[in-house]
């Protein structure tokens, strides 16, 4: 069986890959990724080692607002104190994302809806995974955007994605660039990549399943999930002397969807929950350039008031509370009241070489979580009219730490290797079992890129912990509690082989 298995996997690759052949084919090759290139008039490895990583000028090209150009501006009036009014520009800058997965379990997991031995596929194939449009670029001649809509493969829906609207100026000596941003994603505004929403790896893999993608659903800090319709921010920022970076932001909840325009009870479980009023985001960093060398360090940290929902609470701690003789109802959420208190606090590093024939980063963090838990929701003083407690512990800890070393050869071939792990205190009631969040996995990738707006891979994601490695922790089948479970069930069950394609033209 295994070999009709690895025969099956050798003919799906095969086809996928002739397939990704075909869409190269049909398009042109491209010297530049856009649409700064476009904009600037440079090849995309002035802003980019490798897409969407930056380089020390994209990182001053988007600290700018993405507005330094080559090109005149094809509308302009200026008013007569000298000051531009209008600043049109002759290209629109529009662009296209595409990015096509297919994904192979080492194990398929079980049917949603039948029990034990009933299972699903073993493999899935996204196409697209997704699929973009783009506005980037200058708006004038001091303000900049990035505007995404994107359709979702795994969710079958369009939406607003990732927004970045700046405003940005400079001193005469150019000793000072400073800017305002407004944004709907937690660290989507900044410029390395050592953490955050462009933390590497960043090719999105349909793993995890029952439990999350590409690591999501592995138990991370809080500010990893503050991503689009679920909050938006404004913030300043000042970037001093080419080094030293400083920023302040406030985020609010911003709901995707929800029947009335505030947080209550009849869409908090929208979004897992919302924010409770301001959370504030503070940024620090110091970069040093010489050469091909460019090195980074810095700290960032937020504090958040969260108002959970029953859609928070996780598989693991429905069947504890079942067990221990609570009931938890889809309808279910909490008084917005019951609020928990977050300070995640990070230090996060880079460092890059960017030469003419190699390419070699290195880069990660460490991020620490304090998570205060509502009174309300704690078993000790538990004070809820609805279900049961979900915290055994009035304070819990999480600690992660993330870290990539990848390598490039003349941009056409290289590779990453990542690792992560995650700690924390044990709280049986939160994350079931014996209360252990620990997790940890690694991701280990080979790229070839023919033009520098087209790639492909090939990754292996490996699990070693999975919510400390208790059973069960993830192809259990939660529609049938007391039916059987998986049997033998492990972390490498979940390590899956990815191939993937990504366009951006």
């Amino acid at each position: 069986m295994g070999v009709v298995r690895l025969l099956r996997l050798g003919v799906a690759a095969t086809v996928w890959i002739l397939g990704g052949a075909v869409l190269m084919l049909a398009s042109q090759p491209a010297r530049a990724v856009p649409p700064f290139a476009r904009q600037t008039g440079l090849a995309c490895e002035a802003c980019h080692t490798l897409p969407p990583e930056l380089t020390p000028f994209g990182r001053r090209f988007k600290l700018n607002g993405y507005t330094l150009t080559t090109r005149p501006p094809l509308v302009n009036d200026i008013d007569d104190y000298k000051k531009n009014t209008l600043w049109l520009t002759d290209l629109p800058g529009i662009a296209v994302l595409a990015q096509i997965g297919y994904d192979h379990y080492d194990r398929a997991p079980p049917d949603t809806q039948n029990p034990y031995p009933a299972h699903a596929q073993s493999d899935t194939y996204q196409f697209p995974d997704q699929f973009s449009l783009v506005y980037a670029g200058a708006v004038s001649d001091k303000v900049g955007a990035w505007l995404q809509l994107t359709y979702n493969g795994e969710g079958g829906s369009v939406g607003v994605d990732n927004i970045d609207i700046r405003y940005s100026d400079h001193t005469y000596d150019n000793k000072f660039v400073w800017g305002v941003t407004a944004n709907n994603y937690v660290t989507f505004q900044d410029v390395w990549n050592g953490f955050g929403s462009y933390t590497i790896p960043n090719f999105n893999t349909v793993t995890l399943y029952q439990v999350g993608v590409a690591g999501a659903g592995t138990t991370g800090p809080i500010i990893n999930t503050f991503g689009p319709g679920i909050v938006a921010g404004l913030g300043g920022y000042v970037f001093y002397n080419d080094s030293l970076y400083f920023e302040f932001s406030e985020y609010h909840s911003s709901f995707a969807t929800g029947s009335t325009p505030v947080a209550d009870s009849s869409n908090l479980a929208a979004n897992s929950g919302a924010l409770d009023k301001f959370a504030p985001y503070v940024r620090l960093a110091y970069e040093k350039d010489w050469g091909y060398h460019s090195a980074q360090i810095g700290f960032n940290g937020m504090y958040v008031n969260w108002i959970p929902s029953n859609s928070y609470i996780s598989a693991q701690q429905v069947l504890a509370a079942n067990a221990a003789g609570n009931t938890y109802t889809p309808s279910q959420t909490f008084n917005p009241g019951a609020i928990n208190r977050y300070t995640d606090l990070t230090v996060d590093w880079q460092y890059q070489y960017n030469g003419q024939h190699n390419i070699f980063g290195f880069m990660g963090h460490i991020t620490h979580e304090k998570q205060q838990n509502s009174d309300q929701l704690v078993a000790a003083t538990f004070t809820s009219p609805q279900g049961g407690p979900i915290y055994s512990n009035s304070t819990d800890n999480l600690t992660q730490f993330l870290v990539t070393a990848e390598y490039f050869r003349n941009r056409h071939f290289g590779g990453l290797v990542s690792f992560t792990r995650t700690t924390g205190t044990s709280d049986p009631l939160a994350y079931g079992g014996d209360g252990s969040p620990a997790n940890q996995y690694e991701t280990f990738e080979l790229d070839y890129v023919p033009w520098l707006n087209v790639r492909f891979l090939l990754q292996y994601d490996a699990y070693q912990v999975l919510a400390n490695n208790q059973n069960p922790f993830t192809m259990s089948n939660n529609s049938f509690p007391t039916s059987p479970q998986w049997p033998n069930v492990k972390a490498s069950n979940n390590n899956t082989w990815v191939l993937g394609l990504w366009m951006d033209y």
